[in-house]
């Protein structure tokens, strides 16, 4: 049996510090309600770690230009429809672990104990 996870979220608002991370959405694991995280979490993220477009395309194994950043990560954060990719779950995912957002260990623990409830 699952237990839902209150959000405390203003609609539209971004997160102010990395704990405010946490109930978000976009923080869950993957088959636990999940919710692609927003642009301006993306940007909010970054912004929060001071990481610069190339550290974060160093980070998440995406091309970049030393002199002029990464327009993936670029993309990643803006809001213009057609500029606009998705981040893949498995690298907002590891931004978030290395922004010390979540831990490795609970996402195998809820994996484990989501299989064992279908099983």
């Amino acid at each position: 049996m699952s237990q839902e996870t209150p959000i405390y979220v203003k609609p539209d608002t971004e997160p102010t510090s990395l704990s405010a991370f946490k109930n978000r959405p976009c923080a869950r694991v993957y088959t636990d309600n999940y919710i692609q995280p927003t642009p301006g979490e993306v940007k909010a993220l970054i912004k929060l770690c001071n990481w610069s477009q190339t550290q974060v395309a160093k980070l998440t194994g995406v091309t970049y230009n030393p002199l002029k950043g990464s327009s993936t990560v670029r993309k990643w954060q803006t809001t213009s429809e057609k500029e606009h990719r998705d981040i893949p779950y498995a690298v907002w995912r590891l931004l978030l672990v290395y922004a010390g957002v979540v831990k490795p260990e609970n996402d195998v623990t809820t994996m484990n104990s989501r299989s064992t409830e279908i099983d």
